[in-house]
């Protein structure tokens, strides 16, 4: 009897272990930092990012040990176990290459916006006026260098579907001169011509150098300080408002002479404390991000008609399969007492179920035909059910 009763512990066991492997898997990721452990961080936060696992989950490595000590099928943790793979150090720059065990069934995220990759598109970063742009002597070109950082974070990360860098001439600062609804008009246009639900805009507005103390004595002991200043934003041009904003700031040694040419890519730059900082940061930025949109609202624009049926402008490449049920949110442009046009959405009735998808859109049908709206028109708006 009893060893019926060891057996029947064992089998289970083996059972709950074997489903454990059955919903695990390794996964390999790189990382950077100041040195190893922050490296390693590094490497464990882009590995979550890439397997679009719930970033706010996200474990840390300490002393060479992973948070959380329970690695069995039982645990809470999405990283059981981590192995590093290679460890390389140049001057003050580490980078690694890890190994993870992660459980893919609870690194999942556990929201209906999680299914869909959300269309984003990064516009260049812009200098926030000409004072911040004299301030950036010697550096000019760190806009575009940004640019590179945040959108290879975010493309590195499968809750997006990420647009190339729109390097445009577009108003995306704080609107000093500009009134809000222009630059709202401006970011939705951008969003219709290239099919993307959220835009992302930077400004700089800091990149000043300090000299430590005010007389040579003090110049000559002390490194001067250079600052990094510069404003995230997130707009979600279907539902046309901003949902996110966020000043990333901060101040670190300047090692270079003034009349030093600064090659932004090479090691001594990024290994700089002030180079590792501008990283830190924009990963700092991408994971804000990637926390923000994760579980967003999914919404797409109707952009064709064909009887009862309706495309929209997403499709494969945004995770859209077939019996998804989108509602519908009918467009419509008001003018205000004053003369101010604006944009109105209400509620349909009714629900569409996907029926066809291809590589940048899909086909919708009306659930309950006797229950639909029959006036839909392009640009009217359906939302993730």
């Amino acid at each position: 009897m009893k060893f019926s009763k060891i057996a029947k512990v064992s089998v289970t066991l083996f059972l709950a272990s074997l489903s454990f492997q059955t919903n695990a898997s390794w996964q390999v990721a790189t990382g950077i930092g100041p040195n190893r452990e922050d490296a390693v961080n590094d490497a464990i936060h882009n590995l979550l990012m890439q397997t679009g696992a719930d970033i706010r989950l996200e474990q840390t490595y300490k002393s060479g040990i992973l948070s959380g000590n329970s690695y069995g099928p039982g645990s809470g943790n999405i990283i059981k176990k981590i192995v590093i793979l290679e460890s390389q150090s140049t001057l003050n720059r580490t980078t690694v290459k890890i190994k993870a065990f992660i459980d893919d069934k609870k690194a999942k995220v556990k929201c209906t916006g999680s299914t869909v990759n959300k269309s984003i598109l990064p516009l260049s970063f812009k200098y926030a006026d000409s004072q911040s742009f004299q301030g950036a002597l010697g550096i000019e070109d760190v806009n575009k260098e940004l640019d590179k950082m945040l959108y290879d974070q975010l493309t590195n990360s499968a809750t997006f579907n990420t647009r190339p860098v729109l390097r445009l001439n577009v108003i995306n600062d704080n609107g000093k001169n500009v009134p809000n609804k222009t630059k709202l008009d401006n970011l939705k246009a951008i969003s219709t011509q290239y099919g993307s639900q959220y835009i992302i805009t930077g400004t700089i507005n800091s990149l000043s150098k300090s000299k430590v103390g005010n007389n040579v004595i003090t110049n000559m002991l002390f490194i001067p300080t250079r600052t990094i200043d510069f404003d995230v934003e997130v707009f979600d041009a279907i539902n046309q408002q901003i949902i996110f904003h966020k000043n990333y700031s901060g101040e670190t040694d300047w090692p270079f002479d003034s009349n030093e040419f600064i090659d932004l890519r090479s090691d001594r730059f990024r290994g700089s404390d002030y180079g590792q900082r501008l990283y830190d940061l924009t990963s700092s930025a991408a994971k804000d991000l990637v926390r923000e949109l994760q579980c967003a609202p999914v919404s797409a624009r109707v952009i064709d008609t064909k009887g009862d049926d309706i495309i929209i402008n997403m499709g494969r490449d945004n995770g859209i399969t077939k019996d998804m049920k989108f509602s519908l949110a009918q467009s419509s442009n008001m003018i205000s007492s004053v003369g101010t046009e604006y944009e109105i959405h209400e509620d349909a009735k009714g629900l569409y179920k996907v029926t066809a998808v291809y590589p940048h859109s899909a086909k919708l049908k009306p659930v309950d035909l006797q229950n639909n709206t029959l006036n839909v028109d392009v640009d009217d708006i359906v939302n993730l059910e």
